[in-house]
């Protein structure tokens, strides 16, 4: 899991799931389902909590399952649905590979790394809900 505190609330912004190289359809299955509740959880407390930018922010997930990483993320999209996107699925070079595996698998941890960095700054810059803005900030003027 990799979080981060924002003011005084921790927001989760990836999940992880890690199998043995060799591993049951049934293991891969269900880290499946469990990464893809995680990522529901996350987004629910971020929206509780921060107002990012429909389809401009998502909660990662990343399977690693037998010799296989799958790079996922889960976004709400403009009619408020979620959408669970599998965005890579790469061969992690256990052994010694050809570069073209080791080329694809590391473009998938720098898209995972620029999709935290935005996830971040979208975080940062999102706006409050309205129940939790400070009273000093009002424009209400008393009267007594």
């Amino acid at each position: 899991m990799f979080v981060i505190k924002f003011g005084d609330r921790v927001f989760e912004l990836m999940y992880t799931e890690c199998s043995r190289l060799i591993c049951s359809e049934k293991k891969k299955t269900d880290d499946k389902i469990k990464l893809w509740r995680e990522a529901n959880d996350g987004m629910y407390w971020v929206r509780k909590g921060r107002k990012p930018n429909i389809d401009e922010f998502g909660i990662v997930s990343l399977q690693v399952a037998g010799d296989t990483l799958h790079l996922n993320v889960l976004i709400r999209d403009e009619g408020n649905f979620h959408r669970y996107c599998r965005l890579r699925s790469v061969k992690i070079p256990v052994q010694l590979e050809d570069s073209d595996a080791v080329s694809k698998f590391v473009e998938a941890l720098l898209i995972m790394r620029n999709i935290i960095i935005v996830n971040i700054s979208q975080l940062y810059h999102a706006p409050i809900f309205r129940s939790e803005r400070r009273m000093e900030d009002s424009s209400t003027v008393d009267s007594e």
